[in-house]
């Protein structure tokens, strides 16, 4: 798929105070994805619901890394991401903001 960029524009707001605005060049067919194999900075490991920030399913595309080679982008809208993690503690706090992860294809649960 040469010349096909995806674009990662995440304003700021409290939640992502820095915003983001970054460009990848995939590699793939674009899909929705649902769950995540994620670790955050706080906490364990685990399970995650991933959806965009204004509650859209999330989009995952396989991108050029050129640290890693091919990883998959997982991207959602101007507001960014939202996770929760899956389980017991899936109502407890407050859900993880990011404005975009990039994770192994294995990371992909659903």
């Amino acid at each position: 798929m040469p010349g096909r960029y995806i674009d990662v524009v995440v304003e700021e707001h409290p939640e992502i105070p820095e915003g983001c605005e970054m460009r990848f060049h995939a590699v793939g067919e674009t899909q929705v994805v649902r769950q995540i194999h994620y670790e955050p900075l706080v906490g364990p490991a685990g399970e995650f619901e991933v959806v965009a920030a204004g509650g859209e399913s999330a989009r995952a595309a396989p991108v050029d890394d050129s640290g890693a080679g091919t990883s998959v982008l997982i991207y959602g809208d101007t507001r960014g991401l939202r996770l929760r993690r899956l389980g017991a503690a899936n109502d407890q706090g407050e859900p993880i903001a990011e404005p975009y992860l990039l994770l192994t294809a294995d990371s992909i649960v659903d």
